[in-house]
């Protein structure tokens, strides 16, 4: 997946987040479960910026 692909799905997962976070309160666990999901967005893309020995690498966008 590219980046502007997952850019794409972590800012619809935080758009996500927001609203419920809106419509239900912060605790409500649909709320935590969608703070979950944009966590694990967020990680999966930082995994493929990330080279062999861990170090981020940078891309020019």
């Amino acid at each position: 997946m590219g980046d502007k692909q997952h850019q794409a799905r972590i800012e619809q997962a935080r758009k996500e987040l927001h609203s419920l976070a809106l419509e239900l309160g912060i605790s409500h666990p649909k709320v935590l479960s969608q703070s979950v999901k944009l966590d694990m967005l967020i990680n999966e893309y930082i995994e493929c910026q990330t080279d062999e020995t861990g170090e981020i690498t940078r891309r020019d966008h």
